[in-house]
């Protein structure tokens, strides 16, 4: 186990197929002037409900500093230093009600990240562990910069399901950072315990028969909960969590697939009568069905949706991106240009770097791919490293990337070691690689 294997194996893969998605939707708004007025008003929503909900939380909560609660912000200094996070995010405590959550955000470009007083009465108990576990979660969303993320592919949560997977991959990756910077394995299932059943009868739970339950209580009522849901179920979690830290005697359940698909079968087609039951009563009383399903307005928009997803990215890009190695060497046999861009700026290299293809970037770079290359969010090295990704970093560097060039947000290479010279640089590459 190493801090390269701590993201989710479906994370980035979920959030790249989010943020095409998003372009789409946003060069579709672009299109029309209401789109983009009716996009910038639920925006402007968003941001100021936000900002009303964290202005309140700053005025009332009570903010852990040297001064505040000193014993546990020396603890989050120290999880944020383990992290290398460049600042430490601003810590509140806020009345839960009894409720028990942590969530991380931002507030005018600060980091924040806000603690429940039923876990943060923790540390009080002689749960610091747990508080810790909790902690790091946390501080692995600002670390992963998984709000900024959530924002800029919002317009894919109109996709079913999609952000919602994403967002669960989100959790398991900061449930394994967590685990893997406290060094504590049994105390992440403790904390994730407490998230279920509360911090006075988690030490009374039978871990073996609440992890059976991801078996015996699966069913399709159970899935969609799950699908439906941005974070995983508790006992998936725990067990998750178990096996990443080799925690002895973590069991391993799955699901009945099975009686899910049965269940999901049933469901989907009664809803699916209903659906076709609606629009036959719709059709009925309107008498629209012409204009609706009109066949040449049906192929005008596909033909209109092909072109834009044809400019956004090549079918290098794409094949870069899925790791299919053998086609993109014969798309670089035909000649396919390798420096082609679409609309973000973002290359095959690129999409190769933010897929942890490590072949690909090789062959990529071998047949003349410009080791700089920078779209609209990083440059490939600062992508690289962002993934954690140091073999591919130093693929790049020793192809002739240079580490001073910042990215789309101001920072550099350099800035990511917290360094300020290239030999700086490269003696710490060489370390982590």
């Amino acid at each position: 186990m190493n801090s390269k294997s701590l993201t989710s194996s479906k994370e980035t893969p979920y959030f790249v197929i989010s943020v095409i998605i998003s372009i789409f939707i946003y060069l579709i708004a672009t299109l029309s002037m209401i789109g983009i007025v009716i996009a910038l008003v639920i925006l402007a929503f968003i941001l100021f409900s936000n900002a009303i909900m964290l202005g309140s939380i700053r005025g009332n909560g009570v903010r852990v500093s040297e001064q505040q609660f000193p014993d546990i912000y020396e603890r989050v200094v120290e999880l944020a230093g383990k992290m290398e996070l460049k600042k430490v995010p601003d810590v509140f405590v806020i009345h839960s009600e009894g409720a028990f959550n942590a969530f991380a955000t931002r507030f005018f470009g600060r980091d924040m990240v806000i603690i429940y007083s039923e876990v943060f009465e923790l540390a009080r108990e002689q749960g610091n562990q747990e508080l810790d576990f909790i902690i790091a979660h946390e501080l692995t969303h600002i670390q992963r910069r998984h709000i900024w993320k959530s924002i800029l592919v919002l317009p894919a949560t109109f996709v079913p399901f999609l952000s919602q997977a994403y967002s669960r991959a989100c959790e398991y990756t900061c449930d394994r950072s967590a685990a893997y910077y406290i060094q504590d394995g049994p105390a992440a299932k403790r904390a994730l315990t407490i998230l279920s059943i509360g911090k006075g009868l988690y030490k009374e739970v039978n871990d073996f028969a609440y992890l059976e339950q991801i078996h015996s209580e699966s069913n399709a009522a159970v899935w969609f909960a799950e699908v439906l849901s941005t974070h995983p179920l508790l006992p998936k979690r725990i067990q998750a969590v178990g096996h990443f830290m080799n925690v002895e005697g973590t069991p391993h359940f799955e699901p009945n697939n099975g009686k899910i698909a049965i269940g999901a079968l049933i469901s989907g087609a009664v809803l699916f009568f209903l659906y076709i039951g609606v629009v036959v009563m719709i059709v009925l009383s309107s008498g629209f069905l012409a204009s609706i399903f009109s066949t040449n307005a049906w192929s005008a928009e596909t033909e209109g949706m092909e072109s834009i997803f044809d400019e956004t990215a090549t079918p290098l890009m794409i094949s870069a991106a899925n790791g299919d190695l053998a086609q993109v060497e014969t798309y670089i046999a035909e000649g396919v240009d390798i420096h082609a861009q679409d609309e973000e700026l973002t290359t095959a290299l690129h999409y190769a770097v933010y897929n942890n293809e490590v072949d690909i970037v090789e062959l990529l770079l071998g047949e003349g791919a410009n080791p700089n290359d920078s779209d609209h969010y990083s440059t490939a090295l600062t992508a690289a490293l962002d993934n954690e990704s140091y073999d591919i970093a130093a693929l790049l560097y020793n192809s002739g990337a240079d580490p001073t060039i910042e990215d789309a947000y101001g920072n550099s290479p350099l800035d990511y070691f917290e360094v300020t010279t290239i030999e700086e640089f490269e003696e710490v590459l060489n370390n982590m690689y």
